[in-house]
This record gives C-alpha cells, structure tokens and sequence, in this order.
C-alpha cells in the first residue's frame, strides 16, 4: 500500500497525540532536553521534502503555541534545517535535513530488498504483510505489501501502532540486547499505561514464543478480530532491528493458516533478507 499523497487529518492527530504524550512521559526526566525534542518534533511533521507547512500548522500537529514554533522554525531556518518560502508563508525541509539522507538511504535499500519477500508473503496469507520499525515508544509501518483479494485492515504507511499488543513490537523487543530491550520496554509499557508485571509476562511469553516458533503471535489483541505473527531481522550495523508482521482479519486469515502456512515460510523470507543484506554491504 503506497502513502496517500493528500494529507490525512486522523493520521495527523495521531502524531499531534503522539508528540504530546511522549512530551509528558519526559517531564520528570531532568536529562531531557525539552527543546531539542521539540524541534525534532518540528522536522518531523514534514512527511516528505515537498511538504510545506507553516507555524499555526506546525504548532497544531505539534501540540505547542504558535509563538513557540515561530521560535523553533527560525532556528532551524537559521541552521538550514528547513527553508522559508516567502510568498506562501510556509517551511519546507532544507538542505542540511537533506545532508541526513544519506543515513537514512541503507534503510531505501533494506526496502528495495525485503518489498518482494513482503509481496510473496501477502499473497500466501490472503491479507497483509508490514515492514515495522520503532517510532520512540511506539512501532511505526514504513511499507506495506497486500495480497490483491484483501480488502480490509487499510492500515496506512506511518500509522504508529502498540509496541507490546503487536506481534511486530513483541517480535522488536526479543531482537534487541538486555539493556536495550529493557529501555524499549519501558517505554512501550509507559506510552500504554501498562503496569510493570503485565508487560514483563508480555516479553517473557514472547522470548518463548520465539524459542519455540521462531515468532511472535497477536491474535486479537492489538486489534480485535485481527491476528497477525512477526520475526525481526537484522539489516545491518547502521540500522536497529525491523519486524515482517503478516496480519489479517479472523476470517480471512485463521491463526493456524498463520502458524502453519505462513510462519514457515516468513522464517525462511527473515533468512534470505538478512543474507542478501550481508551480500548487498560486501
């Protein structure tokens, strides 16, 4: 599923919702710097380098006062992070954003790799297979593959989703390393108001999952009626793990078409992304 191009107002909502609830989450913490997340908050409105926006724009999605962002936006104009045109009033992400896409261009490749193990897994299940990484205390969808039948679950590129009801962030935690994984978890139990014990028997349920079937599950517990099962791979040393998740609704996509058709043949995908990512950097 591509990225609509017209902006989406649920969608921005979510992300102003998304802003001011991580805001809160640091509010105690005395090594948050409240005003460079801010201005990170900025940038990260522009969905691409054509978006323009301007202040009263920025300050909704963001979640401050219009004064506040007029402040951001001239620093970061200043920096070259983003660029005024005059005549409409509006920002655009300038040239020293751009210099930062060199860093992010292994993560095109990684999609340039992984998109046809997506599109034979989304016809295989009847529904939908994501390509999920993590958005602060949330999972974030960068590119979805659908089957050509499937007709519902229209969950769109840039939706933030659960990090401990999906398979996708279950399957997240159990590829990072102790400490990392216990920040991540923190995080994710904090964004959902989830209490310590609960989302320890999360991660514990899903390390055994992952001993015993090489994934992760979600059967009807980040969306109801909706099942989906997820592994992570590593794309290399310059990117964090990411999650294949392949979901569908109950009645198009049982639990066991899932555990027994699909998740064989998702392990096998995770093994040939990762070795043709190892060919790819040699």
């Amino acid at each position: 599923m591509s990225e609509p191009q017209t902006e989406d107002p649920q969608h921005e909502t979510q992300v102003q919702q998304h802003m001011q609830q991580h805001m809160q989450l640091h509010k105690e913490d005395r090594h948050f710097v409240t005003a460079l997340a801010r201005g990170l908050d900025v940038l990260a409105s522009f969905r691409s380098f054509e978006t323009r926006l301007g202040n009263a724009e920025l300050a909704q999605r963001c979640g401050l006062p219009k004064s506040t962002v007029s402040r951001l936006t001239h620093t970061l104009t200043e920096l070259g992070y983003l660029r005024l045109d005059p005549e409409q009033a509006k920002y655009q992400l300038g040239s020293s954003a751009l210099a930062l896409a060199p860093a992010a261009q292994h993560g095109v490749d990684v999609l340039a790799v992984v998109r046809p193990f997506m599109q034979e897994l989304a016809d295989l299940s009847q529904g939908v297979t994501s390509l999920i990484v993590r958005d602060r205390a949330q999972m974030l969808i960068f590119e979805n593959c659908q089957s050509e039948s499937y007709l519902t679950l229209r969950v769109a590129v840039g939706t933030r989703i659960s990090g401990l009801t999906s398979a996708a962030g279950r399957a997240y935690l159990q590829a990072l390393p102790g400490a990392e994984q216990r920040q991540a978890l923190a995080a994710f139990r904090q964004q959902e108001g989830m209490d310590g014990a609960s989302a320890q028997a999360i991660a514990q349920r899903s390390r055994a999952e992952v001993e015993r079937q090489g994934c992760t599950t979600s059967f009807g517990e980040w969306l109801p009626d909706i099942n989906s099962i997820a592994a992570a791979f590593r794309p290399g040393p310059a990117l964090p793990p990411m999650t294949l998740s392949c979901s569908g609704p109950t009645a198009i996509v049982p639990a066991a078409l899932l555990l027994e058709t699909v998740r064989p043949r998702l392990l096998e995908s995770i093994r040939g992304i990762e070795a043709a990512l190892r060919a790819q950097d040699r």
